[in-house]
């Protein structure tokens, strides 16, 4: 029985073996993984947000409501929103798709000029459902929405003797009647006198 020609080929398994458990010969492969809700330059590279509009933005009795349209470059499957008013962040949304429509509203709305801003910047999804926002790939959009401010009552005063023997009536500003008329601008005050014992006092809310 010939058994020599065995060993090179035992010696060449153990050997190969050996190897690979000590990681050994062969070309390692490095992979490059995006970490989820950041930016990979290759991955974003000319993708935009191609048109953001604001369809029509009101304001009422304290409360902004507002709504709008995007569209992202191919490429490009959703989009980060966010949205501001007068430079305060009120509101970020993520949507998917290549074009649709977003919605905002929010509540403490002073009345007076107020100024929404919305942001919008591309982003990927992949299979795997991970999230990539390109985010130097920004574009905004604004407008402006004004409530006049009506003079509000907030309480009263007595007044035709001690401590106050004149009732106090000030700020030409005021107008007779004042509730419920526009007024200049959000935090005046109005003092009116309503009889001859009571003055009421107003601000412009």
């Amino acid at each position: 029985m010939v058994r020599e020609p065995i060993r090179p080929l035992v010696c060449a398994v153990l050997c190969g073996l050996l190897m690979t458990a000590c990681g050994g010969t062969g070309t390692d492969v490095a992979l490059s993984e995006e970490e989820p809700g950041t930016q990979r330059s290759e991955l974003c590279s000319g993708l935009t947000v191609t048109s953001l509009v604001v369809s029509g933005a009101s304001t009422y009795e304290g409360e902004m409501a507002a709504s709008g349209t995007w569209t992202v470059a191919p490429g490009a499957n959703a989009v980060r929103l966010e949205y501001s008013v007068d430079g305060v962040l009120s509101g970020t949304e993520e949507r998917v798709g290549a074009t649709g429509t977003w919605y905002f509203s929010t509540t403490g709305i002073r009345c007076g000029p107020r100024n929404l801003v919305v942001k919008a910047w591309p982003m990927v999804i992949d299979s795997a459902g991970n999230r990539s926002t390109c985010s130097t790939a920004l574009t905004s959009t604004s407008s402006t929405v004004t409530e006049d401010c009506t003079w509000t009552l907030t309480g009263s005063m007595a007044c035709g003797s001690a401590p106050y023997p004149v009732c106090p009536s000030y700020y030409s500003r005021c107008p007779a009647s004042p509730g419920g008329k526009v007024c200049p601008a959000y935090g005046y005050p109005c003092l009116s006198q309503r009889t001859p014992a009571i003055s009421d006092m107003y601000y412009c809310l």
